[in-house]
C-alpha cells in the first residue's frame, strides 16, 4: 500500500516555495567564499590541539555565508540558467512537514546513475555549500565536467533538511532553528519513535526505508506504509528512481583529534549492517557492496592526502540499518558516509566545504572513468581510527 504524500499542516510555519520565476527573490547569495589554506586562529585557552582552533564563536557568525532556503533555490536556478549539457533542477517526491520543496538537481545523462545528498541534520549545513559548488563544476564547460556528463547521471539533492536548518518555527523548549532533526512536533511526552527529539522533530539519517516500500518505518516489524519522515521518505522514493550505482551523504561531526593532536577535518565509513544482512539472507551480495563502497572511500582518501588541510579518519562503526550508509547498502549501492568537522565559524568553512567538494569530486571523475572499480584497498586498510573529543576552550 503506498502512503499519500503528506501536505504542510495549517499554521506550521514556511508554506510550500513558489517556482513561478518571477516570484523569484531579488538577488542571489555569493557563493561562499573559500578562507585561506592553512590559517588557524589563536585562542587565549590552554591549547587542546595543534594548531588551537579556530572554534565556535571566534570568527562571527558561521551562518553568514550560508545560503538560506531561498537563496539554496535562486542559486541553483542562476546555475541552471548557464549550464553546459544535461542539467535539470526539480523538487524532492515529497515536501517537508512544513510544505517546503527540497531541491534535488541532475546532471548528466550517462549509462552509470550517482548519488548525492547532504545537510540530513539541519545544523550540519557547510556541506551543502559544497554541494552547490560541486553542482557548478560538473555543470561548466571543463573537459572533467563534460566527461562525467557523458558517463554519470549525477542527482544531488544539497540540502535535505530544510526545515531543520532555518525553517520559522520552534520546538517545545522554544528553541529555534538550526537544530539536528526535522520539524515534527506530534510527540510532546514520551513514549515517542526511535530518534526522536520530544516536541521537536526526527533524526533524518534513521529513518530511511531499506525495505521494498519507501515508506516503511524502519523501526516496526513486519512491512507498513507508517515511515513518519517525509525527508527520508523522499530520499528514498528518489533512489527507487535513480538506482544509483554509488550514494554518498555528507555530514559534519564534532571537533576530534588524531594522534599527533591534530584537529581531524574528516571522517568516513562504508556500510557495516552485517547482522541485519545476515538477518535478511543477503550477506555475501552485502560483503560485495562493502568491498565497492570502501574503494571509492580509497578514492577519496588517495585524492585528499595531498592536501595538507584534509585529515581524514575512519568514522566509528554505527551500524543501525535506517541510517542512509546502511540502507542503500542493504539495498545494493556502494555507499559511503563523509563527515566533516562541524560546530566551526567561516574561518574554517571555506576548506572544509572545499575539502568535501574536492572528495565528491575525485570520486565522480573514478566512477566516470571506471577506475574506482579497480582502485588499490591499500588506503582503506590503513585508514586510522578517529580520535577523541575535544571542546571549545571558549565554551
Amino acid at each position: 500500500m503506498t502512503a499519500p504524500r503528506p501536505t504542510a499542516p495549517a499554521g506550521t510555519g514556511t508554506p510550500a516555495r513558489t517556482r513561478n520565476p518571477r516570484t523569484r527573490i531579488a538577488g542571489l547569495a555569493a557563493v561562499l567564499a573559500l578562507a585561506p589554506i592553512g590559517v588557524a586562529a589563536t585562542a587565549t585557552a590552554d591549547p587542546q590541539t595543534t594548531p588551537n582552533g579556530p572554534w565556535s564563536g571566534e570568527n562571527g557568525s558561521n551562518l553568514a555565508a550560508i545560503h538560506s532556503y531561498d537563496q539554496l533555490w535562486s542559486t541553483l536556478e542562476r546555475i541552471e540558467q548557464r549550464a553546459q549539457g544535461s542539467f535539470e533542477l526539480d523538487s524532492a517526491p515529497l515536501r517537508s512537514n512544513t510544505g517546503r520543496e527540497i531541491p534535488v538537481v541532475t546532471i548528466g545523462d550517462g549509462p552509470t546513475p550517482v548519488m548525492y545528498i547532504a545537510n540530513q541534520h539541519g545544523n550540519e549545513f557547510v556541506v551543502s555549500e559544497a554541494m552547490i559548488n560541486l553542482i557548478r563544476s560538473i555543470s561548466g564547460n571543463s573537459s572533467t565536467a563534460q566527461a562525467i556528463r557523458e558517463q554519470l547521471t549525477v542527482t544531488v539533492v544539497p540540502r535535505v533538511n530544510v526545515d531543520g536548518f532555518d525553517a520559522d518555527v520552534t520546538d517545545a523548549s522554544g528553541a529555534t532553528t538550526p537544530w539536528r532533526q526535522n520539524y515534527d512536533p506530534s510527540c510532546t511526552e514520551a513514549p515517542c519513535d526511535p530518534f526522536y527529539a520530544i516536541g521537536r522533530g526526527y533524526d533524518t539519517n534513521r529513518y530511511h526505508s531499506y525495505s521494498d516500500s519507501a515508506y516503511d518505518h524502519p523501526y516496526l516489524p513486519g512491512d507498513d506504509d507508517l515511515n513518519p519522515v517525509p525527508e527520508a521518505v523522499a530520499m528514498r522514493l528518489l533512489w527507487d528512481e535513480r538506482r544509483p550505482e554509488l550514494v554518498i551523504d555528507f555530514h559534519h561531526q564534532g571537533s576530534y583529534v588524531d594522534e599527533d593532536g591534530r584537529l581531524i577535518t574528516g571522517s568516513t565509513m562504508w556500510p557495516n549492517a552485517t547482522a541485519e544482512a545476515e538477518r535478511l539472507g543477503i550477506a555475501d551480495e552485502f560483503a560485495d557492496t562493502i568491498t565497492r563502497s570502501q574503494r571509492a572511500v580509497s578514492v577519496m582518501l588517495t585524492e585528499l592526502d595531498q592536501y595538507g588541510y584534509a585529515n581524514i579518519t575512519r568514522y566509528p562503526n554505527t551500524s543501525t540499518p535506517g541510517i542512509a550508509r546502511n540502507a542503500y547498502g542493504l539495498l545494493g549501492s556502494a555507499s559511503v558516509l563523509f563527515e566533516m568537522r562541524g560546530g566551526i565559524d567561516a574561518k574554517s568553512n571555506g576548506y572544509i566545504a572545499k575539502t568535501a567538494e574536492v572528495a565528491g569530486m575525485a570520486v565522480l571523475e573514478a566512477v566516470a572513468d571506471g577506475s574506482w572499480e579497480t582502485t588499490s584497498l591499500e588506503p582503506v586498510e590503513n585508514i586510522r581510527e578517529r580520535g577523541p573529543f575535544v571542546s571549545d576552550p571558549h565554551e
